[in-house]
């Protein structure tokens, strides 16, 4: 997971530093980039991708079983046998990852993709400081970790 949580972080300190510029706020300041966040009324970097990212696996999710991003979701190269080690960071851990913080499974979120207006309300605008909306109302809503 190093290579996306490196691109994560580099995104994450690229939109602070760009937030700060529009605020006009020096790193000199001792500004948390929670308050830049607050001032600013953006969600974290981490937040705005997990949402664009679950909203095209639904999108995905939704199509047709004869579409190719559908068979691509699901295909796996016939006969592969991965070498030793630890596996390789990938876009579908990641998904998995964060419909685990939603504290929902791979089939739970197959099912909810379903109902569009749903899965835009599980998947949709998270709170700017990093939490859920919603946070702690049942499935569906991000768990702090």
């Amino acid at each position: 997971m190093a290579i996306i949580s490196n691109a994560d972080e580099k995104l994450d300190a690229a939109h602070h530093r760009w937030q700060r510029s529009i605020l006009g706020i020096s790193w000199k300041d001792k500004i948390t980039n929670a308050e830049v966040r607050t001032r600013t009324g953006q969600q974290s970097i981490d937040n705005l991708l997990r949402e664009r990212i679950l909203s095209w696996v639904g999108h995905v999710l939704r199509m047709d079983h004869r579409r190719i991003p559908q068979q691509a979701l699901y295909w796996e190269v016939p006969g592969f046998k991965r070498g030793p080690g630890r596996p390789r960071a990938n876009w579908i851990g990641r998904v998995k990852k964060d419909l685990r913080k939603m504290t929902l499974t791979w089939e739970e979120a197959e099912v909810a993709a379903l109902d569009r207006p749903e899965w835009r309300q599980e998947c949709g605008p998270m709170h700017p400081l990093g939490c859920g909306s919603n946070q702690g109302q049942g499935k569906g809503h991000y768990i702090n970790s």
